[in-house]
């Protein structure tokens, strides 16, 4: 539909012409009337006018001063005019303005139908140039963007196009903003770069699509934290719930400097997972964990110890220190970082961690299985996490689970739970002083208490409770060397010499005399 105004003095002949003519019919709406000159230009200046219908003879501002005026602004909008006189004069100075037709009052409706027709067929053929126009415009622009930006060496457009004011890309300064769009949006990237177009292109800068991210070229707009809200808020209204993250460059006042800029935004942005949350990234963002030169000894650095962390882990949840499983998922993300993993193989390696932990207690706490069943069929969810803080806390949530089904209620006190923990996980590897950072104890002190709450050193104990459950498994039948690793001794000669030492006999006698 194109925009019709009706100016003229008398208002039956404006409330007339809105009537006369079924102007929907002819792809028109009067969207507006004024009743001088004066009230018309205001209106033409805040509405998209395409066709004026204009008395010639108006108070305040004449129809052809109007016209004149306009025609310094605006060279497209189209006039009719009507007039009460057959002058002559009124005809040549119309003429002389480009309008489009001049009626007598009072107007016949098939003389105005007539020239609303030739009007319309006018104005679609300037439509179409103007999108051919256009659609040209930005496909040039964006080769043009493309190509300095895939050029290594400093190249400016005037080599690869010429006069850059052309394509709108001269300008003061510049900045670059990349944007990248996570999985759980439902929008092509064309499409999204169609959408956000209508608000931003021109106004804020131009709109290319490079390496899957949606990138925007600001001109002339200021740097400042007003600006870049307001930017990512005109973004995130075509997406609702989705998850975007955008990244800015530094500033640039050469469009040459676009490729140089365009490099160290994607490498940051390509980086994004290790940062902070926030809006945008800039230069001065911070990373979560910053590497530290802190290898594990005898493990190579492309690879994680999963099962060591896996068996610390397991302790922690076990004795319901949420402190420290806490501390052990960090310590993991800390040593990934170290050794240079990947996003995707730190996500990965959560996994197995995860999945380890989670197998572990299916074994042991058979009461947890719905818990377990529901926490491992949400591991794959660990892929979706935008940053490493949110995958943090995303583990975090389902140990707790975890933790809540175990905690059912705070009723012994921690050396209690720690002679539980040692009956029920005596085959592992139980260190004093690995259990007393689970139980959050200086292990010094921890040996101490533990030896006046049970009478016995940590290491007697424990080895006393692995010699009671390697008798009831040598009574049961069981060959010495199956028993020795059942009950957590590596080396039989070794569980020989404490069961010997404790019990008063070899394991091997003691079987005999129970079977």
């Amino acid at each position: 539909m194109y925009n019709v105004l009706l100016v003229d003095d008398e208002p039956m002949i404006r409330e007339g012409m809105k009537t006369i003519i079924p102007w929907e019919d002819f792809g028109y709406q009067v969207i507006d009337t004024a009743r001088d000159g004066k009230e018309a230009l205001e209106k033409f200046r805040t509405n998209e006018i395409h066709l004026m219908i204009v008395d010639i003879r108006m108070p305040k501002m004449s129809g052809l001063e109007l016209i004149e005026t306009i025609r310094k602004e605006d060279v497209k909008v189209q006039f009719i005019i009507l007039s009460g006189y057959a002058d002559f004069e009124y005809a040549q100075k119309a003429i002389r303005e480009n309008v489009a037709g001049y009626l007598l009052k009072p107007v016949e409706e098939e003389d105005l139908i007539g020239f609303i027709q030739r009007i319309k067929l006018s104005l679609d053929k300037d439509q179409s140039d103007n999108q051919v126009r256009t659609v040209s415009l930005q496909e040039v622009r964006h080769t043009v963007l493309q190509t300095i930006i895939e050029r290594n060496e400093k190249v400016s457009s005037e080599e690869v196009y010429g006069d850059i004011s052309e394509l709108g890309l001269d300008g003061r300064f510049y900045q670059l903003v990349m944007i990248r769009l996570f999985h759980n949006t439902n929008l092509e990237l064309e499409d999204f770069r169609q959408l956000l177009a209508q608000d931003l292109e021109g106004n804020w800068g131009y709109l290319f699509i490079k390496d899957h991210y949606l990138c925007i070229l600001l001109k002339n707009i200021r740097p400042s934290l007003k600006s870049y809200n307001e930017l990512y808020d005109i973004v995130k209204s075509y997406l609702k719930n989705s998850s975007i993250v955008m990244c800015l460059s530094e500033v640039f006042t050469e469009i040459s400097s676009l490729g140089t800029e365009y490099r160290s935004t994607k490498t940051r942005l390509d980086l994004q997972f290790f940062y902070k949350e926030t809006k945008f990234l800039r230069t001065d963002s911070e990373l979560v964990f910053q590497p530290k030169e802190e290898y594990l000894p005898d493990v190579p650095s492309n690879e994680f110890p999963v099962h060591s962390f896996a068996e610390k882990l397991y302790f922690a949840l076990d004795a319901l220190n949420e402190k420290a499983m806490k501390d052990e998922i960090i310590n993991a993300a800390q040593t990934m970082i170290n050794n240079h993993h990947t996003e995707e193989q730190i996500k990965i390696n959560y996994i197995r961690l995860l999945s380890l932990v989670f197998s572990k207690c299916s074994v042991n706490k058979p009461e947890l299985g719905d818990t377990l069943s529901d926490v491992t069929a949400e591991l794959h969810k660990i892929n979706r996490e935008a940053t490493i803080n949110s995958l943090l806390e995303f583990i975090y949530s389902l140990l707790n689970k975890v933790i809540t089904s175990l905690n059912v209620g705070d009723h012994e006190d921690q050396l209690k739970k720690l002679v539980d923990f040692i009956h029920r996980n005596y085959p592992e590897n139980l260190r004093l002083e690995n259990l007393a950072k689970v139980f959050d104890y200086n292990s010094a002190y921890l040996g101490k208490i533990f030896k006046n709450h049970t009478g016995e050193y940590f290491n007697t104990y424990l080895d006393k409770v692995r010699m009671e459950n390697a008798k009831k498994l040598l009574a049961g039948g069981m060959k010495v060397y199956q028993v020795a690793e059942k009950v957590g001794y590596s080396n039989v000669d070794y569980f020989h010499n404490k069961f010997k030492k404790y019990i008063g006999m070899s394991p091997s006698n003691f079987r005999k005399e129970k079977l």
